[in-house]
C-alpha cells in the first residue's frame, strides 16, 4: 500500500510525496516517520507541513 502526502516545506515549492507502507522496512517505522525523516535528510529542519491527500476533501467543478 502507498500513502500519498501534499507537503508545505518552508522555502520551497508544494511537493507530493508517496511513502510505500512496507512492514519489511528496518526498524519497522511508519509512514509519518518515514516522511518526516526524508524532509529532514533532504530539506534540513526546515518547518513544514504536510496532509495525506486521501483524507482530504476533494471537490469536482
Amino acid at each position: 500500500m502507498e500513502r500519498n502526502f501534499f507537503m508545505l516545506i518552508e522555502g520551497e515549492d508544494p511537493i507530493v510525496v508517496t511513502v510505500k507502507d512496507e512492514v519489511n522496512r528496518p526498524n519497522n517505522g511508519d509512514c509519518d516517520s518515514v516522511l518526516e525523516e526524508w524532509k529532514t535528510d533532504n530539506y534540513g529542519y526546515r518547518p513544514y507541513e504536510y496532509w495525506e491527500i486521501d483524507t482530504c476533501e476533494k471537490h469536482n467543478i
